[in-house]
Order: C-alpha cells, then sequence, then structure tokens
C-alpha cells in the first residue's frame, strides 16, 4: 500500500492549484515584507494567521518599518520583527550603507525558503534585492507592471518565482484578499477562518490602559473609542459631524474616548472638540502609541470615525466598527472581518485616493456626510447583532 500523502504537501496541491504550486513542505522559513502605512500593514497581517494556521511548524519573519514593529513584536505566531528606518530612502544608499549590510547579515542567516512581498509595500525594490543577496529560493510579489521603472519590472521578471497579476478590477479587490491571492499563487489555500488581521498589544500596553480606564472609572466594554481624525486633512471627518455626534452622546449620558495622531494640527482639532464638554469626554490626542491604541480598542464598547490606521486597528481587535469614507476606496479599505457600518457619500468622484478634493485637503464628499446618517448608524450599530450595509447619502 502507497504510503499516506505528507498532510502540509497536500495542502498545496488544493484542486485548482497553478501549475507551479509548491509543497508546503519547502516553505518552512518565511520572510515577509510588509508595508509602510499603518492601514496597510495591519490589513497585511492576514497573511501571518493564514500562513501560521496552513503550516503551522514554519518560522515566519517580518520586516517591517520601525514605527509599525510594536504591534507585530508580541505575537506568537512571528519568529523574528526585523525593522527598516522610514528615513533611509530619503538619506540615500551610501549614508544608509552600514545599518542595511547590518540587516541583510542578520537576514542572510536566517536562511529564507519564502520571501512574500506585500503589493501595498512602498518601495518595491526591496523585494528583488533580498531574493538576489539572500539566495532565497522562492520569492512572490504582485505583478512587476505595478513597480514602476524598466530596471524594477526587469528585476522582478527575473528574481521572482511567483508574481501575482493585479486584478480585474483592483477598486473592488479588498486589499486584504489580494494579499491571501500571494498565498493562493504559491497554491496555498486559507481557510476562512484563518483570514484575519493579527496585532497584539501585549502585556505591557494592555496593563497601561487598563490603569488609564481604572484612574477614570470608565468601565470595560463602557466607552465609545472615536477617532476622527486621519493621517490625512482631506480624510479626516467635518469638525460640524464631529459636533454633532458628541452632543449626541452627552445626551445619551454616553462616555467617550477620543484619540489622534501625534502631529500638533490632529491634536489641536481633537482639542477643541472635547474644550469645555463634561467628564463623560475623555481626551487622549497624541498621548497613546500604537500599542496602547490597541489595547484601549479591545476594551472599548464601539468605534466610530474615519477611515484610517486606527480604523483597522479597532476592526483587528474585534470592534464594531462605524466609518466614514471620502475619498478612500470602501471596497479595497473596509474594516476587516467585524461587524460594520459604512457611511459613504453617493459622489461620483469617489473614491479619487487624494487628500481631498483636488489635494485640498478638504473633500467635499465628507461634507456631504449629515449627522443623522451618522447617528442613525450608531443606533442600528449598537442595537444590531450583525454587520449593516454601507449607507449612502
Amino acid at each position: 500500500m502507497a504510503d499516506a500523502p505528507n498532510p502540509s504537501e497536500a495542502v498545496a496541491r488544493h484542486h485548482g492549484a497553478p501549475p507551479d504550486a509548491v509543497a508546503a513542505s519547502r516553505l518552512q522559513r518565511v520572510l515577509i515584507i510588509m508595508p509602510q502605512l499603518l492601514g496597510d500593514a495591519v490589513l497585511s497581517s492576514v497573511l501571518i494567521s493564514a500562513l501560521h494556521d496552513m503550516i503551522p511548524d514554519s518560522r515566519i519573519d517580518i520586516l517591517v518599518h520601525r514605527p509599525l514593529a510594536e504591534l507585530f513584536v508580541h505575537n506568537p505566531a512571528i519568529a523574528a520583527v526585523h525593522t527598516i528606518d522610514r528615513d533611509w530612502r530619503q538619506k540615500g544608499l551610501w549614508r544608509t550603507v552600514g545599518p542595511r549590510r547590518a540587516l541583510i547579515r542578520t537576514l542572510r542567516a536566517r536562511r529564507y525558503d519564502l520571501l512574500i512581498q506585500s503589493p501595498h509595500t512602498t518601495d518595491g525594490s526591496w523585494g528583488p534585492a533580498l531574493k538576489a543577496l539572500l539566495r532565497i529560493p522562492y520569492a512572490v510579489g504582485a505583478s512587476a507592471v505595478t513597480h514602476g521603472s524598466p530596471l524594477k519590472r526587469f528585476m522582478w521578471r527575473r528574481l521572482f518565482t511567483h508574481t501575482l497579476p493585479a486584478p480585474p478590477d483592483p477598486n473592488r479587490r479588498h486589499v486584504a484578499e489580494w494579499h491571501l491571492d500571494l498565498l493562493r499563487r504559491l497554491g496555498l489555500a486559507p481557510s476562512p477562518a484563518a483570514r484575519r488581521a493579527t496585532i497584539e498589544p501585549g502585556p505591557a500596553a494592555r496593563e497601561s490602559i487598563a490603569a488609564l480606564l481604572a484612574s477614570r472609572r470608565i468601565p470595560h466594554r463602557g466607552f465609545v473609542l472615536f477617532a476622527p481624525l486621519a493621517g490625512q486633512r482631506g480624510r479626516t471627518l467635518p469638525a460640524a459631524l464631529c459636533r454633532d455626534f458628541l452632543d449626541h452622546c452627552e445626551e445619551q449620558g454616553l462616555t467617550v474616548v477620543i484619540t489622534s495622531g501625534h502631529e500638533a494640527w490632529q491634536q489641536a482639532f481633537a482639542h477643541a472638540l472635547i474644550e469645555g464638554r463634561g467628564d463623560r469626554m475623555v481626551d487622549l490626542a497624541g498621548t497613546l502609541t500604537l500599542t496602547e491604541l490597541a489595547a484601549l480598542a479591545s476594551a472599548a464598547r464601539v468605534f466610530v470615525g474615519a477611515d484610517s490606521g486606527p480604523m483597522h486597528i479597532a476592526a483587528a481587535m474585534g470592534l464594531p466598527v462605524i466609518a466614514c469614507f471620502g475619498p478612500g476606496d470602501h471596497h479595497r479599505f473596509s474594516p476587516w472581518q467585524t461587524r460594520q457600518s459604512l457611511i459613504v457619500a453617493n459622489r461620483s468622484c469617489q473614491p479619487c485616493e487624494l487628500d481631498g478634493c483636488g489635494n485640498s485637503g478638504h473633500a467635499d464628499c465628507l461634507h456631504d456626510i449629515q449627522s443623522r446618517t451618522l447617528l442613525d448608524a450608531f443606533q442600528a450599530l449598537e442595537a444590531s447583532s450583525e454587520s449593516i450595509a454601507p449607507a449612502h447619502t
């Protein structure tokens, strides 16, 4: 009688697998190059969950920009977190040759079998360079057509063993699914249960937030997490819409914790919204680390806010989400696998992916959203146990 097939190899030979599928048993040491932007990095973490589920004994490392590393260092599915400084590109190759060489030496010692480059990586040259320098047998990434210069396209065609063509309509393919397509291109079929974004705040952040909430006498699941600001002014919720929402919460006796990024304009915007309000309006704008924000989301009742990185953190922590989309694409960047209500203004120019109309920092589509629409979505999500379809104004 013939020996039973190796289960790990069977995973890579599912029905409909590509002819150049790779047996999972050959993919034991994996390096994932993560995106630079916060929301993209959170969504790309579906790769970690899916790989760990399909190949439990694999060793998964990630290469990520240093400010985002804290979200992944406590993930038990990740063996090592390697970092890149965001200013390396601005400084140029010669001024960063020392840390680049040190990083390559560290990565070479890990002896990877597979390199995965996120389709949303800002600098597409890292994948081909590491594939060549580290002599990694397999590498998969998005089609070279999406990576600019003729030299980069040549490097991708020459060095990547597997490339993923862009979806026929990329504006309708969720970014998380596009990342999972990288595994499908190798012949790996992620199960539905394993397609989840994965971040872990860690014990220190959880303890810090628990102490903060206790000091303010805010019970677990007893507050609304409100994050109206995005990294761009053109994706930040209008001040009038924010004030109407906070007025409603005050009338209902709800506790609201408002957060923002660390830039001065973001903190000033948030402070102005809270100023003069009662003790139930808690201002934490600009005070939290990313892991503390994740821990705060895990303790909240619901997230309300802008299309932003904090929205994706809240969704990854399992928090119900109400999000207002303007220039961003709600098909590709909606909260992943959580109860949600998306409010999308009905304009033909959406999504433009600009920082407001004409990159002005002001988005007419967000100003079209009526306060009543947001309040109705908030009340409906709180009363519902199921996801709510996008609301259009």
